[in-house]
């Protein structure tokens, strides 16, 4: 009796179901965790397939038709109740068999879990190019993931833990960087990065980044790392700078070209005016007069557009070069007042001027250039008016080329230094052009290290400041 006892206290300290059955699927014993698993009551005599889901009662009966014919144990999966069950099925002696079930619903849940996992870092791995890598140090042991098999162009999975791949396919050049990384991080034990050139198996040259760390795992020291193939980005990049070469090389050689074409395309235009400043002197009919007044205008604008974009040419093949002396600024703005008054009296404008007359250190010819660029500008959009000024300061002069036009807006303000740009705003002010004045004036304000501003105000006028340290 005492030896009984002793059995059962064992069978029901168990966290596995245990269940005795005879040869038809009757009941004949349950342990207390069988019991309470399946909530069997009055057990004995029962059918146990009373007790299982619809499903399960098929593979119970198949288990246990197998064992009867076959006189040996079977392993199955039982699902039954939202739980799983590891289940072996074995013969006892005669008519008897003894059912074993082992819950195993939180493994089943958790290796799903993994799988899942495994599967996600496997795809972000294959979409980012980014394999893992680890080294036993002590063993030699080497683990790669599914990426890095791939990166390296070899079957998965068996590599030889004493085969040094890394070393066999890396770009003989870049084999001291890595090794001497390596050394660092076996040193200081921080984490390490690079990139390096490796040959795949088909030998086509990739470019790798890597980075490397030391972990510990069961007292255990080993080197931990990442492998990412950025090939394509390499290539693109370097496909990329190729055609920006080749585009500056080409945007040199036209910028070359015309400004060293610049006197021979110059010397047509003059003698173009010349010829037509001669036919104006000629005896002609009313009608011709128009003509010619017409074919003047045109050669004026063909000059000025020809003149704007040798200039900028001129500027961009770097043929004109910034040459600081020190020289009054009141004298250049006197020459060119009294230059513009002659204009102001042909277009009967009001122009004034307010000279400073101050020491500055910059670049007379290239600041004569600007403030013609910019008169220019303003005598074509102004109504009636211009002025021109010079305020001094402690440090800097600023200049200031104020008109009464038409003004510029806000969102134009920023558009109006763009080559060829012309506003759509304001065609009653537009005057014949191709835009490029204000183009060559930023041009030789970056030259003169100093930026234009405005301030404008629709249908008012425009103000163009800049600055120049003294």
């Amino acid at each position: 009796m005492k030896e009984h006892s002793s059995n059962e206290d064992l069978l029901n300290k168990t966290t596995n179901l245990l269940i005795k059955i005879d040869s038809s699927g009757r009941i004949l014993y349950a342990n207390r965790p069988a019991c309470i698993a399946w909530h069997l009551e009055n057990y004995i005599g029962t059918q146990l397939i009373t007790y299982l889901d619809v499903l399960s009662v098929g593979v119970f009966d198949h288990a246990l038709h197998r064992v009867l014919t076959d006189c040996q144990s079977y392993s199955f999966i039982l699902t039954d109740h939202n739980r799983i069950y590891k289940t072996i099925l074995f013969p006892l002696h005669a008519g008897c068999l003894s059912l074993c079930l082992e819950d195993i619903t939180l493994l089943h849940q958790l290796d799903t879990k993994l799988q899942k996992t495994r599967q996600r870092l496997s795809f972000a791995e294959k979409v980012t190019n980014l394999g893992y890598w680890e080294l036993e140090l002590s063993t030699k042991k080497l683990y790669w993931s599914a990426e890095m098999y791939r990166i390296f162009g070899e079957k998965e999975p068996i590599i030889s833990p004493m085969r040094n791949l890394f070393k066999e396919r890396m770009y003989p050049e870049d084999i001291p960087f890595y090794k001497t990384k390596l050394r660092e991080l076996l040193k200081t034990e921080k984490t390490v990065e690079g990139t390096l050139r490796i040959y795949n198996s088909q030998h086509k040259l990739l470019y790798c980044t890597f980075k490397a760390g030391i972990i510990y795992e069961n007292h255990k020291k080993l080197i931990a790392g990442t492998f990412q193939d950025i090939t394509n980005h390499v290539e693109i990049q370097q496909e990329l700078q190729k055609a920006k070469k080749r585009a500056e090389e080409l945007s040199d050689a036209k910028s070359y070209f015309l400004a060293q074409a610049s006197h021979d395309l110059r010397q047509p235009m003059q003698a173009l005016r010349l010829f037509i400043s001669s036919l104006k002197d000629e005896q002609l009919t009313i009608m011709q007069k128009m003509l010619v007044n017409k074919i003047e205008d045109s050669a004026i604008n063909l000059h000025t557009l020809l003149d704007n974009l040798l200039d900028i040419s001129k500027i961009e093949a770097g043929g004109v070069k910034y040459q600081p002396q020190f020289f009054d600024v009141g004298e250049l703005i006197i020459r060119l007042a009294k230059e513009y008054e002659e204009l102001a009296l042909k277009q009967h404008i009001s122009f004034k001027y307010i000279p400073a007359h101050k020491k500055i250190h910059s670049d007379p010819i290239l600041l004569e250039r600007l403030l013609r660029n910019l008169l220019n500008n303003a005598f074509k959009y102004t109504r009636n008016k211009v002025l021109l000024g010079v305020k001094n300061s402690q440090e800097s002069i600023m200049v200031k080329i104020i008109d009464n036009g038409c003004g510029i807006s806000p969102k134009e303000q920023e558009k109006i230094f763009e080559d060829f740009y012309q506003s759509p705003q304001q065609p009653v002010c537009r005057i014949q052009g191709v835009g490029l004045g204000l183009g060559i004036v930023k041009r030789i304000a970056k030259l003169l290290k100093t930026k234009i501003h405005i301030f404008s105000q629709t249908g008012k006028g425009s103000c163009f400041y800049f600055s120049l340290h003294k």
